[in-house]
């Protein structure tokens, strides 16, 4: 008799595995991979905390009501970020390189100093997003107080943590006891955990997913069941010079550490730009975000108008290069105008300890273009020199609250600067030239 049970026990759970890989083949030809399940996550918080979905779509009219904040101000947010990488193999185990190239991605994308935003259409003029002046920065000071990278790895003996009967996530990799890393404090870092999410034998399943914040008194970040803050990203999408390819069927994706850049949007607020909805009936919450009946299939059809909407006094086509749609990563190269504004009102009103209005305790020793100041502290004159190769080069400088002292277009590689009228202090100088930033800090004193 007991054998006789343990035997039907076995079958019911060969039966449940049989249903369960159907279910996961089912799912993965049908769409190859889930470029964000950010969505089903949302649903999953709902679940676990109802009223979570409510108070998430309330925040738009929170933002639209609340018109004393929404300016854009001169002053940069900076915000903290920890990398956790969770691996099982080499490969999952990614290069510093290829973190600093995402947080460099990041920064040109919310900066919109990205070369191609030219790609973006005359049509979406009108709303074509601003420098949203929020940066991201590795944290090198960690909860405890003491320095570090910002970039944590943990060797896991998991060989994926996507979890199908989880909700299709991968919230496994956020806790150290079920082979992950917990998060630092999610009130002051943006924590960005890197791991495989693939199902076994078909591939990758979910590219990323994050939450937005809420207001549910209820709802805390650092909770230990449920759904944890912060951003998932798989392994071979961080970073746009990640070696390792992400293939589905025949089709090799592109990808240019874009999946982190949508990810980090719905982290910071902002939905799906087709409302995650179909036949038009879908709203993501943001006024100048073009209406569509459904998300772009990871391709680049500019073609498309598939919902009748009055922007600015135009119907305009769906806007395939956002960054919150499902199109390729090539041709995602923008932000709206209420995109921007939106994120950094969330910032200041409903995550305001993850950023700070100066580089205190963020990692500002990645220069990674030669970058000289000189003399340093400084007098009445400042010279800063930079590799030659650095193209279409830009310097901006910060004082110690953050704001932007003086902002210069580079023609040469050596600027020369005439300071006798600039207060003594901390001041803070931030190179961009393509895929590269160099930071540093300057002291004046005369």
């Amino acid at each position: 008799m007991y054998f006789r049970a343990k035997f039907i026990q076995m079958k019911k759970i060969s039966i449940l595995s049989i249903i369960l890989l159907t279910a996961c083949i089912s799912f993965v030809k049908a769409q190859n991979y889930s470029k964000c399940a950010s969505h089903q996550a949302m649903n999953k918080a709902e679940q676990l905390n109802p009223g979570y979905m409510q108070s998430s779509f309330n925040m738009f009219n929170e933002f639209y009501n609340t018109h004393n904040n929404r300016a854009i101000s001169d002053t940069f947010l900076y915000v903290r970020v920890v990398v956790h990488v969770v691996y099982n193999t080499t490969a999952e185990n990614l290069h510093d390189s290829v973190i600093y190239n995402q947080i460099n991605v990041l920064n040109e994308d919310y900066g919109r100093m990205n070369e191609d935003t030219i790609n973006l259409r005359s049509v979406f003029a009108p709303i074509a997003g601003v420098d949203s002046r929020i940066r991201f920065l590795l944290a090198d000071t960690d909860p405890q107080g003491n320095p570090t990278t910002g970039i944590t790895r943990t060797q896991t003996s998991k060989t994926t943590f996507f979890n199908l009967v989880g909700g299709g996530l991968a919230e496994d990799v956020k806790d150290n006891a079920t082979g992950g890393i917990s998060p630092w404090d999610q009130n002051r870092y943006l924590n960005i955990w890197v791991c495989n999410m693939s199902i076994p034998f078909l591939g990758p399943a979910v590219l990323g997913y994050a939450v937005p914040p809420s207001g549910l008194p209820n709802w805390d970040p650092n909770a230990t069941n449920g759904i944890k803050d912060g951003v998932v990203i798989q392994y071979q999408v961080f970073g746009g010079n990640n070696p390792n390819t992400i293939s589905a069927g025949n089709t090799t994706y592109i990808s240019k550490g874009r999946t982190t850049v949508h990810e980090v949007g719905h982290y910071l607020g902002l939905r799906h730009i087709w409302g995650d909805a179909t036949n038009c009936a879908g709203d993501d919450g943001i006024d100048d975000t073009p209406a569509a009946a459904d998300k772009s299939n990871t391709d680049c059809d500019t073609s498309k108008n598939t919902c009748v909407d009055n922007i600015a006094g135009i119907d305009m086509p769906d806007m395939v290069e956002n960054y919150m749609d499902y199109s390729a990563e090539d041709c995602q190269n923008s932000f709206t105008k209420d995109q921007v504004e939106f994120m950094r009102w969330v910032i200041r009103s409903k995550r305001p300890d993850i950023a700070t209005v100066s580089f205190s305790g963020l990692n500002t020793k990645d220069n990674k273009l030669g970058m000289k100041i000189l003399p340093n502290p400084a007098n009445d004159v400042l010279v800063i020199e930079f590799d030659n190769h650095a193209q279409n080069a830009n310097i901006n400088v910060f004082n110690i609250s953050g704001q932007l002292v003086t902002s210069i277009n580079c023609q040469t590689n050596r600027q020369v600067l005439n300071i006798a009228s600039w207060p003594n202090g901390v001041y803070f100088i931030e190179l961009t030239s393509a895929n590269q930033t160099g930071r540093s800090k300057l002291i004046i004193n005369h």
